[in-house]
């Protein structure tokens, strides 16, 4: 393959768009910073999220899409190199054939690039309308594990597996052993009830295959000897409820999967409840999360291939000495969020309040795996979250400031004025204040804070 950049992309779909009047444009676009905070003072750059798609139309049912995405939970050097996809749609009658690509840099010394598909991703699908009640997805990657909307889970059924096959899992591979991360692909049976407007019902069941060593003995935290591997099988499964009214959106998920014990897996399952409504001016949301952590989760910073290097060596979420395993391994807790706002106009003010339980975990930074104390052997402890922002409307776009005051159970947040590399030599306090701002466009407009 020659190798080309997503500028050189643009422009040749551009150019193509130019000749067909309106069939190239944006169609959504997402900026969120955290702007300042108490623990670390300005941090603009630093925890960049942005994600923007645009899409070119070739005939009605035939389109391209163009999507770049950055990812600041896994560190700030990734936001220069994050996510750029190419996404390929067609309709056929009755079925939808989509196809999710993603381009890739760094593939060699030389600074190559290759595209191919994006394996962990739910946007490559085949997708049969039966009849106006039923319809039948098949995900050959991923069959969208994610639950919770402000407590966004990621992918639940996000395993890791060890390829290679070692007689001892050490702490360097040997040769060509990797971990290698994957999603558990699967279908989905979609049902729309005629007799009640608006509700649509899902269901869907997965299953991946990894490898594990076949002696009833091994264990990464006591046993790391394995006789033999075999291939064995993680079953995914998921169920969801969505309302729309004109006033109201109502949205249940439950997600999980029956071997985290052997995949490596942050989460066992999952569920959420959000609810959105609007009355007389008034609009209130709600959501409450359940998660709960898996039995077994590596320590495997996303983008390597192997478990985190640190000294004393861990392959398992521990404590700083490396001595017990962290608090919130096994556990179930809950999160849950309340907002309430008055429109005037195209200016919505809110108020808020967030809780976390000590154990909850979920993408962001505030979770228990993530926001710690000094030597890691306690979360945050439960985590109180006030504040209030507003929402202001341009036409499609959505300016959105927030401000929020955290106290936490336990000194998790760090002192600006008080940086050091021994982690345990640091001061952290219980309480922090944080700025958020964040631009959104939707060309459909479905991206304010109403229904």
């Amino acid at each position: 393959m020659k190798l080309f950049t997503p500028c050189m992309l643009f422009l040749l779909l551009s150019a193509t768009a130019y000749a067909e009047s309106k069939s190239f444009f944006i169609d959504s676009f997402e900026y969120e910073d955290r702007v300042y905070s108490r623990s670390k003072k300005t941090e603009l750059g630093d925890q960049t999220e942005i994600e923007v798609s645009a899409k070119y139309i070739y005939q009605p049912g035939t389109f391209a899409r163009l999507r770049f995405e950055t990812s600041p939970e896994e560190n700030r050097e990734n936001n220069e190199t994050s996510k750029f996809e190419i996404q390929l749609g067609h309709k056929y009658q009755s079925v939808d054939f989509n196809v999710d690509l993603e381009l890739q840099t760094n593939k060699s010394t030389n600074g190559g690039s290759a595209l191919g598909l994006d394996l962990d991703s739910e946007y490559t699908n085949i997708k049969w309308q039966i009849n106006s009640m039923f319809s039948f997805t098949f995900f050959p990657f991923n069959f969208d594990g994610e639950v919770g909307k402000e407590f966004n889970t990621w992918d639940v059924t996000r395993i890791k597996t060890i390829d290679g096959s070692p007689t001892t899992v050490s702490n360097s591979p040997v040769g060509s052993e990797k971990i290698v991360e994957k999603t558990i692909p699967g279908f989905v049976l979609g049902i729309t009830p005629e007799a009640v407007k608006g509700l649509g019902l899902y269901a869907g069941f997965g299953v991946a295959s990894y490898f594990y060593p076949t002696n009833p003995s091994f264990d990464l935290l006591t046993n790391t000897t394995a006789t033999s591997w075999e291939r064995k099988e993680d079953h995914g499964y998921k169920f969801g409820v969505d309302l729309e009214r004109e006033n109201l959106n109502l949205k249940l998920e439950y997600v999980g999967h029956d071997r985290s014990e052997e995949t490596g897996s942050l989460l066992e399952y999952a569920a959420s409840a959000y609810l959105i409504a609007k009355m007389s001016g008034f609009v209130f949301d709600a959501e409450v999360t359940m998660s709960k952590a898996g039995q077994r989760p590596w320590f495997t910073p996303r983008g390597t291939t192997w478990f985190e290097t640190t000294s004393p060596f861990r392959k398992i979420y521990k404590d700083y000495f490396g001595n017990n395993v962290q608090d919130w391994i096994g556990k179930t807790d809950f999160a849950t969020g309340l907002r309430l706002g008055y429109q005037i106009g195209d200016f919505t003010p809110y108020f808020l309040f967030r809780y976390q339980g000590e154990n909850f975990i979920f993408i962001e930074n505030e979770s228990a795996h993530l926001l710690r104390t000094a030597d890691e052997t306690k979360s945050h402890g439960g985590l109180s979250r006030i504040g209030t922002g507003a929402y202001l409307s341009y036409g499609n776009w959505v300016v959105n400031p927030e401000l929020e005051v955290r106290n936490a159970s336990n000194p998790v947040f760090g002192n600006a004025a008080d940086v050091r590399s021994n982690r345990l030599l640091s001061t952290y306090r219980k309480t922090d204040y944080l700025l958020t701002f964040t631009v959104s466009y939707d060309i459909d407009g479905d991206n304010a804070f109403a229904p």
